[in-house]
């Protein structure tokens, strides 16, 4: 975004920092990218959390801080990452524009107005991304560790494994495949217990996998 582009490693490191986020229990209402027009085509990562109205800003940067320093070597940096409450009027407006378009897909905004921000580009990221439904959950870099971890049990006798997916819906399978989709997302097919066809899901849609 910063030469005023989409990046898609810059979409796919903040996607990652939010989920890290969320799965260590902080709350989160939205999250998006923004490139301002009076920051000469900088982008900044918005996060919509009321953890900076109850506890204050110092708190919301601490949780930032010590999220971020579990992805380990990524160019994402603190100082592009803003914490703002739900009553922010650039959050009120992103809010109200993700309930005007539900669904699991990004939106994708340009030469929009948020609050008092000029925006000339805002990618903001569909809410299955950070709300967590279960107790434990990971990350999708996490997941992806563990289907490598499962599909490379060799043969034998294979137990299956309890797929959760962050709409909370829940199922015992065993995964065999993890390919590119349509629009270059990862999708992973699973046998499941006394189901005869795969089910598949894209691997943003799992929330734990044990």
């Amino acid at each position: 975004m910063d030469q005023g582009t989409l990046v898609v490693n810059r979409i796919d490191e903040g996607r990652r920092f939010v989920e890290r986020l969320a799965a260590d229990g902080n709350p989160i209402q939205a999250a998006f990218w923004a490139e301002v027009s009076e920051t000469s085509g900088l982008s900044f990562l918005y996060l919509v959390t009321d953890l900076y109205d109850r506890e204050g800003p110092a708190a919301s940067y601490r949780a930032v801080q010590k999220s971020l320093q579990k992805l380990g070597e990524v160019s994402l940096k603190s100082s592009r990452i803003k914490a703002i409450g739900p009553s922010n009027p650039i959050a009120r407006d992103v809010l109200k524009i993700m309930e005007r378009h539900p669904g699991r897909e990004a939106i994708t905004l340009e030469g929009k107005r948020l609050g008092f921000l000029d925006v000339e580009r805002a990618y903001i990221y569909p809410s299955h991304t950070f709300s967590m439904n279960t107790p434990d959950p990971m990350t999708t870099e996490e997941i992806g560790q563990q289907l490598i971890r499962l599909m490379n049990r060799g043969t034998g006798l294979v137990h299956p494994s309890r797929v959760t997916l962050k709409d909370g819906v829940s199922f015992h399978g065993v995964p065999f495949s993890i390919q590119y989709g349509s629009q270059n997302e990862l999708v992973v097919q699973f046998l499941a217990e006394k189901e005869a066809a795969p089910r598949v899901y894209r691997i943003d849609e799992i929330a734990s996998i044990v």
